[in-house]
């Protein structure tokens, strides 16, 4: 999420190594690590808030998950523009959220303030990319083959073995 994108979204500038809708040979191995052979690099960036506040409103009614996982299909698989109220509109449908309902919580940013908690809560945790994780003590950005999230999620069941307080302090998952 980049606040700074221009309501109607912009172009993508193509990054070293990357084919035009592809994505670089990098990303292609990990997507592929993680059986996501549908992957493909959308030509323009959408402005996300919208979409991030239509998640926010679906968790209220248990689709949040399923909301999530609809929009990064349509955005990294389909290259739609998750930006856009129609866009956003079928897959609330799709998955069972009511429109009229979300439709008037995004028309008057009924969830604007969670999202910008949760961006500000990322930078202040030191992130500026997504994604972004934070598992037991370490914190990092980008997408990273599986065997790292399983070597961190290791290190937290070990800590968490050895002192089950070990992360009292974490606020939340972001």
């Amino acid at each position: 999420m980049r606040p700074d994108t221009p309501p109607e979204g912009e172009e993508r500038k193509q990054r070293p190594g990357e084919a035009p809708g592809e994505l670089s040979p990098h990303l292609q191995a990990i997507a592929q690590d993680a059986g996501l052979t549908q992957m493909r690099r959308p030509d323009r960036r959408p402005n996300s808030l919208k979409a991030l506040q239509a998640i926010e409103h679906a968790k209220g009614f248990n689709k949040g998950e399923e909301i999530r996982d609809a929009l990064y299909t349509a955005y990294w698989e389909e290259k739609r523009d998750v930006g856009e109220m129609s866009v956003l509109q079928e897959i609330a449908e799709a998955v069972g959220v009511d429109w009229p309902g979300l439709k008037l919580a995004l028309e008057t940013n009924l969830y604007l303030d969670t999202v910008m908690e949760d961006f500000q809560d990322g930078m202040d945790n030191g992130f500026q990319g997504i994604p972004a994780f934070i598992i037991g003590d370490v914190k990092f950005t980008g997408a990273q083959p599986m065997e790292v999230f399983r070597e961190v999620a290791d290190r937290a069941v070990s800590l968490l073995e050895k002192d089950p307080k070990a992360f009292d302090g974490i606020r939340r998952v972001l």
